[in-house]
C-alpha cells in the first residue's frame, strides 16, 4: 500500500503537465498503468434505511485483462426484496489527455468506453466519480 501511495503521489505532481506535453502525457499514463496493474479495486455502498446495498469489484490484471463484478440487493421491510449480479470481462488500458488520466475498456462483447480516474486524499482512487479502495497484487487474473 505504501509503494502504491508513493506512485500515486508522483502522479499528483504530474497534474501540472501542459496539455501540449506529449511526453508528459505518456509518462502520466505509464505511472497510472504501473500503479493499477494487478490491483483489486472495491467500492461498497449501502443504506440502512431502505436496506439497499451494492458491491462493485474491479480487478485490473497486468496482462491487460479486467474483470468487473457488481452485485446489488434491496429490500423493503414487510414488502419485497431482490438481488442482482453482473460480471463483465475484457481489456483495459490507461490514456492521458489534457493533463488528465482515463481508464479505457473494451468488453469481450465489443463495447468500449472510458472513465476519468483521480487519486483521492484518503488514498482511494476515483473511477468515474466512484471511490474505490485499492489492494495491490490482489487481482485474480486469467
Amino acid at each position: 500500500m505504501k509503494s502504491l501511495m508513493i506512485s500515486f503521489l508522483s502522479l499528483v505532481l504530474l497534474i501540472m503537465i501542459s496539455p501540449d506535453d506529449v511526453q508528459g502525457q505518456n509518462y502520466l499514463a505509464q505511472q497510472w498503468k504501473q500503479g493499477l496493474s494487478g490491483t483489486k479495486l472495491t467500492n461498497y455502498s449501502g443504506s440502512a434505511i431502505s436496506s439497499n446495498s451494492t458491491l462493485t469489484v474491479l480487478e485490473l490484471c497486468s496482462n491487460g485483462r479486467y474483470r468487473y463484478y457488481k452485485e446489488g440487493s434491496w429490500s423493503v421491510p414487510g414488502q419485497a426484496g431482490g438481488a442482482s449480479q453482473n460480471t463483465v470481462t475484457g481489456y483495459w488500458n490507461i490514456e492521458a489527455k489534457m493533463g488528465n488520466a482515463y481508464i479505457t475498456y473494451k468488453t469481450d462483447q465489443g463495447e468500449s468506453g472510458y472513465f476519468p480516474i483521480y487519486l483521492l486524499n484518503n488514498g482511494k482512487v476515483s473511477i468515474g466519480g466512484a471511490a474505490f479502495g485499492v489492494q495491490q497484487n490482489a487481482a485474480r487474473c486469467y
